[in-house]
């Protein structure tokens, strides 16, 4: 589902999450093909460490690589709008921490954290 163009830091925090989640899912798919090709080499007979041999040639480390590094970027993309989102809920709503926590289910020091992260980020902390 692709999300609206918007100026809205709500709607750009959801639009870096989903960027980095096809990231994610892009990264997975390039390394399942690599390794369905290389398994069809070898059911075809190629020898293992021919295999083997093409899987690092064809860039293999790297593209075992990605998804972890894409997953990293999918979480800092996570964070970052949870962290913005804590944030105007206390900044422009007028919550409390603990009202948060009990809104999302964490805990009160981990939405102060956030909220923290928030001010880091934005510079006002």
């Amino acid at each position: 589902m692709e999300l609206p163009m918007s100026d809205d830091w709500f709607v750009l925090a959801l639009e870096a999450v989903d960027g980095a989640a096809r990231e994610v899912h892009a990264s997975v798919d390039s390394v399942v093909a690599m390794l369905r090709d290389a398994a069809g080499k070898h059911s075809a007979g190629s020898p293992l460490h021919a295999v083997v041999a093409a899987l690092v040639e064809s860039g293999g480390r790297s593209a075992r690589l990605a998804p972890t590094l894409a997953y990293e970027r999918f979480e800092a993309a996570v964070t970052a709008y949870r962290s913005r989102a804590i944030r105007a809920l206390v900044d422009e709503e007028g919550m409390s921490f603990t009202e948060i926590g009990r809104l999302t289910g964490v805990s009160r020091q981990m939405v102060a954290r956030l909220y923290r992260s928030a001010q880091e980020q934005a510079g006002t902390g």
